[in-house]
């Protein structure tokens, strides 16, 4: 089970989607045949980033996926996937139809907070506030959803034309540049990180 769930991960991060909907299918199967529930809510979040990543899905119905496989963590028991993912999730799928992030005081985005929280200033046309958030943001944990906030960092960044922000993000995201970002997780994406590192260095071309 955890093997397929590793390599659910790793193809969803190279948009390898034919190969992850295998292990998710095979996921769902030892799920169902040793009772193992958890497995079902990871597949079904796992799909949810799937029609996330399809460009020609409505948002809508991506929102309601999200929402739907996030309800099914309601007594889970995985209190460290719970806090925060839903609005993350939402904030990347707000962000790739070009719409801003959710401006709601009373979200809780949980450890996500440092990072969602100069979109949502902008959000709120609090730019001189977005820029002094962005300037204090820690670099992210090195784990499955590194390049998606460092994504969410260069969003801010080009918003605001902080370019040492930019020059950091461009320099971590790099690496990853052939990659989906935050699919890795098997959660969320926030689109290739191809087109962010462009923007970067389209911006990052212009003069001072």
């Amino acid at each position: 089970m955890l093997g397929h769930l590793i390599r659910l991960q790793a193809r969803s991060a190279l948009a390898d989607f034919p190969a992850a909907d295998r292990h998710a299918a095979a996921a769902d199967h030892l799920a169902g045949r040793h009772e193992l529930p958890l497995a079902a809510v990871f597949a079904q979040w796992y799909r949810a980033l799937r029609l996330a990543a399809t460009e020609r899905a409505p948002a809508a119905e991506v929102e309601a996926a999200y929402r739907d496989a996030a309800a099914r963590l309601d007594g889970a028991g995985m209190p460290g996937l719970r806090c925060g993912v839903l609005p993350l999730a939402l904030l990347c799928l707000r962000l790739r139809h070009a719409r801003p992030a959710q401006a709601d005081e009373h979200t809780d985005w949980g450890p996500y907070e440092p990072w969602a929280r100069p979109l949502v200033l902008l959000a709120q046309e609090r730019r001189g506030e977005a820029a002094a958030a962005l300037r204090r943001l820690p670099d992210p944990p090195r784990d499955l959803l590194f390049e998606a906030l460092w994504c969410l960092a260069a969003r801010a960044a080009l918003a605001v034309g902080d370019r040492e922000t930019m020059e950091r993000a461009h320099t971590e995201l790099a690496p990853a540049a052939a990659e989906l970002a935050g699919a890795g997780s098997g959660l969320l994406t926030l689109g290739p990180v191809s087109e962010h590192l462009g923007d970067l260095a389209a911006a990052l071309r212009r003069p001072r």
